[in-house]
């Protein structure tokens, strides 16, 4: 159900028509805008340019996330693998100490 969301964004109202709920474009919306502040507050520039490159600003935030993300998931992938061939290792150790166990009675049982 899509939900339409007034949101203000560099002292200016926007009507956001989105899926995902109020709260969360809401949050986007102050994320985005506090971006545009701080780009504003730092430098004298036309508002349309000082958007751009907030936008920018968070774009590269959102590639630099999807990259630490990305490397994060193969990692995790690493150590299920790591994980999977422990367990195996684990079983055979097992199994070579029944063994080892049996060879021992035997011993003793002489």
């Amino acid at each position: 159900m899509s939900n339409r969301v007034v949101v203000r964004i560099g002292g200016m109202s926007y009507t956001v028509i989105a899926d995902d709920s109020p709260e969360h474009v809401e949050e986007i919306a102050a994320y985005f805008d506090e971006k545009l502040t701080e780009i504003m507050n730092a430098n004298t520039l036309p508002p349309l340019t000082a958007t751009v490159l907030a936008g920018i600003t968070v774009t590269d935030e959102y590639f630099k996330s999807k990259a630490s993300a990305d490397s994060l998931v193969a990692q995790m992938r690493n150590y299920v693998g790591e994980n999977v061939r422990m367990r195996a290792e684990i079983g055979e150790l097992r199994r070579e100490l029944e063994k080892a166990k049996l060879e021992i009675e035997r011993y003793r049982a002489k």
